[in-house]
């Protein structure tokens, strides 16, 4: 019985763009593809469409209908990468209009499908000369004989903007996305080198692509091991009566600048939690499944956990393999889980992470006296000022934006005992206009530490006053030359 075309209305929707491509990546794990090319489509400046390219075995005419129909699902090895039959339809029919898929397997004719997003149950065979011409004119970078090339037109989520400096932005940060995405789902299979990934750009109008950009591994677990650490540590557990063990990890406090750790420059307490795999396929990044809630504290908390015998059954992965939802048993098996070879439960071992992150955050106070800031930092900077230096008697120091007059980026208010950032600069020290009154930490810092003497006395002398014009004429001058660097990127984009 044919499925109603609505169904692409219902499988899909919580696909992002980056967990869409990744779900095609899958499909060329799966055909065992070593090479995978992620290209952008590009006329005139406009991304037109998406192919995803690979040198896997490729599919004969039964192969790609079976590939493209929504009524079938074939049967997964419990190696593959593929769980519900529908990821190549549904994250690509999430993002386009349109899915055309060409492809050769080795000893057959080239063959392709095509599906529309509004009548998706209705699969149009392509000629099988054009096919063979679109992979005959396959211009990349690894010897390619045969495999698949998945393709998007009409994409839905791509950016409509004609401003090319828009354009050129929204792709930046697209291939910066995907390469974090993909470096992290993939890490083990690229950190192994069972597969490459790359990502460029074809201008279909010259018919050439720029340099391919590598998809390099992101380890959430890539921290330099530590002298005499308990961790990592097995974190043991028992599901129908068979043992099965995780891996728990309390990650350095001193390499939370790594970024595997801030994961696509995050904060790294957001992808506090668990971590599944299931084929060294990384489907979960964080999150605890109501075991514990996210909190500051448990920022430094990493659980790798992988989905296999006895675990499976009691695990249900989301259309999108960007999440996963436990049974009452496995969540029951897990928070009785014991950290070896101590033997203790999870609630103790997170209470152990969160006391190593009480212990990073505390400051050897120095003998060093500094104003102490106020109103424009937050709670724990605040804290960090009281514990690393003496505070002054004079008293603490507010530190805000507002509108200046003057091109001035800084102003003293001795009397007021405020320092006032410029707001027209703000964008420039902070990458963005926001709201937050406690934003640019270390740019507030660094403030407070050059002005701190200037509060501390009841007066300012001649020097004093020469070294405060001298400040003011060196920050206004970087705050012209980071406006004609960007005034002059932007003039680059708009002429590129």
């Amino acid at each position: 019985m044919a499925p109603d075309p609505s169904i692409a209305k219902s499988v899909g929707r919580h696909h992002t763009f980056e967990t869409a491509v990744a779900d095609l990546v899958d499909n060329s794990l799966d055909a065992g593809a070593s090479r995978v090319l992620i290209r952008f489509l590009e006329i005139h400046g406009a991304i037109t469409g998406l192919q995803v390219i690979d040198d896997g075995r490729g599919m004969d005419g039964d192969q790609i209908d079976a590939a493209m129909a929504y009524a079938r699902k074939r049967s997964y090895d419990k190696t593959e990468q593929g769980h519900f039959g529908l990821g190549l339809k549904a994250a690509s029919l999430s993002q386009a209009d349109t899915l055309n898929v060409y492809s050769r397997r080795y000893g057959a004719l080239a063959v392709g499908r095509t599906i529309g997003a509004e009548d998706p149950t209705r699969i149009g065979d392509l000629d099988g000369d054009h096919a063979a011409d679109v992979l005959q004119g396959l211009r990349v970078d690894f010897p390619w004989a045969n495999g698949t090339v998945v393709e998007w037109l009409g994409a839905r989520t791509f950016l409509s903007s004609n401003d090319n400096r828009d354009r050129s932005r929204w792709l930046d940060q697209r291939v910066a996305a995907l390469r974090t995405h993909l470096g992290t789902v993939f890490h083990r299979h690229l950190a192994a080198g069972s597969i490459a990934i790359s990502i460029d750009v074809l201008d279909e109008s010259l018919g050439e692509s720029g340099a391919p950009r590598a998809v390099t591994a992101l380890d959430p677990f890539g921290y330099r091991r530590l002298p005499n650490d308990h961790f990592p540590a097995a974190l043991t557990f028992e599901i129908d009566g068979i043992t099965a063990s995780a891996e728990a990890h309390v990650w350095p406090a001193s390499q939370s600048g790594l970024p595997e750790f801030r994961l696509g420059g995050r904060p790294g307490g957001l992808a506090q939690g668990l971590y599944f795999y299931r084929n060294d396929r990384l489907l979960q990044i964080g999150g605890w499944n109501t075991l514990a809630v996210d909190r500051p504290e448990l920022e430094y908390v990493r659980i790798a956990v992988d989905i296999d015998g006895s675990l499976e059954p009691h695990v249900t992965i989301n259309p999108e393999k960007a999440g996963l939802e436990l049974d009452a048993d496995a969540k029951h098996a897990l928070l009785d889980a014991r950290l070896q070879p101590r033997g203790m439960r999870l609630q103790e071992f997170l209470e152990v992470a969160e006391n190593r992150r009480r212990e990073s955050r505390r400051y050897v106070k120095r003998p060093v006296s500094l104003v102490q800031p106020a109103r424009g930092m937050s709670p724990t900077m605040r804290e960090a000022f009281a514990e690393s230096v003496e505070a002054d008697e004079s008293g603490p120091v507010a530190i805000r934006w507002r509108v200046e007059a003057s091109e001035s980026p800084v102003t003293l208010d001795l009397e007021g005992r405020t320092i006032w950032i410029n707001s027209a600069y703000r964008s420039l020290m902070t990458g963005g206009d926001g709201t937050d009154n406690e934003d640019a930490p270390l740019v507030k810092t660094l403030l407070t530490i050059v002005y701190s003497r200037y509060f501390e006395g009841s007066y300012l002398g001649s020097r004093e006053k020469v070294e405060l014009d001298a400040w003011d004429q060196l920050l206004t001058a970087a705050v012209r030359d980071e406006s004609a660097r960007e005034e002059k990127e932007l003039r680059d984009d708009a002429e590129g």
